[in-house]
């Protein structure tokens, strides 16, 4: 926000001092004495008095401040009722996303923005790639958080994280100190891996089918946590997005292997809304806030 004269002359009011209120304001105390400067010249009279320990506000310098702080609170009271207007106060945000990301980032991006703005409700739908794409498309959702989405002339992506997939072993595990996996190594052992219309699934089969791999899963299922309670036991091993493992990674339960595989590595998750759609002032505001979460 652009500082006006009226802030500079309130906060010195407010501190006593010209220093103190320059640091606080992060501005040269000599932009400050300017502008008192100025006040004073055009209204013919002396707002503060110096002393040795600062400032203090003279007769005509306490009306003077009186009337600032009224301008002061009717500016705020103006940009509260703007940001109701632009519906960043109040609105509701439908969010289709994977499932690695909600109990985790998306989650926590929703609790420090409805910090900032308690009157936005939610709706939270977790899914595969597929379908997060399809509810953007149809307007059965504002916002989509997809991994390795496939361009498609019907979604803008807002913003691109990178996210590259890696094997989940148990901290046990054979696996849990190497510092890569080939796709080879990876499926010779028992894997758990999401359904076909997961971003996490329709990479891992596009690379098998490159190298000519046969890939038969132990498990397949729609449920992330399952995938990551199978590689937590040690029975088997998994394939996630970095983004959606790493919060877990400090407590020492599960291991993230990187793969060698420049496909792999390379994966991105997408921020995506309907291109052409005019968004509410909170989707916009949620969709950057989300984004600055990710990137964390």
């Amino acid at each position: 926000m652009i500082l006006s004269p009226f802030q500079y002359i309130e906060a010195v009011a407010r501190f006593g001092s010209i220093r103190v209120a320059a640091d606080h304001l992060h501005v040269a105390p000599s932009a400050i004495s300017r502008h008192i400067k100025n006040i004073e010249e055009e209204f013919g009279v002396q707002m503060f008095e110096r002393h040795a320990r600062g400032v203090k506000l003279t007769l005509p310098g306490h009306i003077f401040v009186d009337h600032i702080k009224q301008i002061l609170l009717d500016r705020e009271r103006v940009r509260s009722e703007i940001n109701d207007i632009k519906g960043i106060r109040r609105g509701h945000i439908r969010i289709h996303t994977i499932d690695g990301v909600a109990a985790g980032p998306l989650a926590m991006a929703i609790s420090t923005f409805r910090e900032r703005f308690p009157g936005i409700t939610f709706r939270l739908f977790s899914a595969g790639t597929a379908t997060v794409i399809d509810a953007v498309k149809n307007d059965e959702a504002d916002i989509g958080v997809a991994f390795q989405a496939a361009r498609d002339p019907e979604i803008a992506i807002v913003h691109r994280i990178p996210d590259p997939l890696h094997a989940i072993v148990s901290s046990k595990h054979a696996l849990a100190s190497a510092k890569q996996i080939t796709l080879q190594e990876f499926l010779a052992f028992p894997l758990a891996l999401p359904e076909s219309n997961f971003g996490v699934r329709m990479l891992v089969d596009e690379a098998c089918r490159r190298k000519a791999l046969h890939l038969q899963p132990v498990i397949e299922t729609n449920s992330i946590d399952s995938l990551r309670g199978f590689a937590r036991s040690g029975a088997g091993i998994t394939a996630l997005p970095y983004n959606s493992i790493k919060r877990e990674l400090p407590m020492g339960l599960v291991k993230s292997v990187p793969f060698k595989e420049t496909s792999l590595s390379r994966a991105t998750m997408i921020i995506g809304v309907r291109l052409g759609r005019t968004l509410p002032a909170a989707v916009i505001e949620f969709t950057n806030h989300l984004y600055r979460t990710l990137i964390e």
